[in-house]
């Protein structure tokens, strides 16, 4: 995996236009995504760059899944720059040395029934989102991604979907299909059967109830 991130992040700079005046994220933008049971795992990866000569602070939301349930810090964030914002969710609040600074962030969303959920909000205009795959473990369906198969990176095969020219305040959601399933539907699976053996259980004893002889209501 680290072997990964340091391709990923030649890739990056080798696509990035560095015609800038101050620090700002590039637009160029990485997801690495594994399976977990009913979850999928990944790290978000991007880089900021800083053409002066000096160190520069920026603060920026992040643009992780909003079905996020867990998130670390990872490459090139210290904990406490990485933060809940006032809308819930993630901020970027720190200073950038000269140059480009790789930023890995790992992230979890849930899954149910082999089916997940990715929804990105662009904070800001992107050239592409894309999104790896290991080796094809599952399926990305979302509007207008451009896939492709078996991709070689770092001796490893993955799929690639990717959403281009995004919009600042944009929407992209994502449907994740095929994640290994755990215990959600024997869950399901036994909570309608308790609930059908307690429907018969009670239709038994009501069936089944001692019964008056007739009349003997009149008498009571």
């Amino acid at each position: 995996m680290v072997k990964l991130k340091f391709v990923l992040a030649a890739l990056l700079l080798a696509l990035t236009s560095h015609a800038m005046a101050a620090v700002q994220v590039s637009n160029k933008h990485i997801f690495v995504l594994y399976p977990g049971v009913d979850s999928v795992f990944g790290s978000y990866i991007f880089m900021v760059q800083n053409p002066g000569a000096q160190p520069e602070r920026l603060s920026f939301p992040v643009m992780l899944p909003t079905e996020t349930i867990d998130f670390q810090a990872q490459e090139g964030l210290a904990p406490n720059e990485l933060n809940l914002g006032a809308d819930g969710g993630l901020t970027i609040d720190k200073n950038f040395p000269p140059g480009d600074t790789l930023i890995t962030i790992g992230f979890k969303v849930p899954a149910d029934v082999n089916n997940g959920r990715m929804t990105l909000k662009a904070a800001q205009p992107f050239e592409s989102v894309g999104m790896f795959v290991f080796e094809g473990k599952f399926q990305i369906n979302g509007p207008a991604l451009d896939i492709k198969r078996n991709v070689d990176f770092s001796g490893r095969t993955y799929d690639t979907y990717t959403v281009n020219k995004g919009e600042a305040g944009k929407t992209y959601q994502m449907e994740l299909q095929g994640i290994p399933e755990g215990r959600g539907r024997l869950w399901i699976i036994g909570w309608v059967l308790a609930g059908t053996l307690l429907a018969i259980a009670l239709a038994l004893a009501w069936f089944s109830r001692p019964q008056l002889p007739q009349g003997a209501e009149d008498t009571l």
